[in-house]
């Protein structure tokens, strides 16, 4: 019986469920264009759900860019996920949950940067 037991209780923690979503903090490289936003840090790039929290981020990036297309660093708190989505098709995604800093790039060239070189 205690085998049983002990073998349930092993099952039960050894199969955890890779569609649980986990709170990640990222900092990067921001941008938005009206309703599409993308997020770069030094490893990946995500595509940002437009929800409440994204839309109150691009209002207060507006206070940092001189114009459109300029990227923004940003420290956010979100949920990555890679479900398939009919609208963002990047491979990974952030549902924004919480704001942590945004301040104004310090580079020169505000482009993200597709790959390594």
């Amino acid at each position: 019986m205690k085998r049983k037991i002990l073998l349930a209780l092993i099952i039960f923690l050894g199969c955890k469920n890779s569609n649980v979503d986990e709170v990640s903090t990222i900092k990067g490289s921001y941008i938005f264009f009206e309703d599409a936003a993308v997020l770069q840090n030094t490893n990946e790039i995500y595509g940002v759900f437009m929800n409440e929290k994204a839309r109150e981020l691009n209002t207060l990036a507006k206070n940092y860019k001189t114009n459109e297309s300029d990227v923004i660093n940003v420290e956010v708190k979100g949920v990555i996920s890679t479900k398939k989505d009919s609208v963002i098709l990047w491979e990974k995604k952030i549902d924004i949950i919480e704001i942590i800093s945004v301040t104004a790039s310090k580079e020169t060239n505000n482009t993200l940067k597709l790959g390594t070189k």
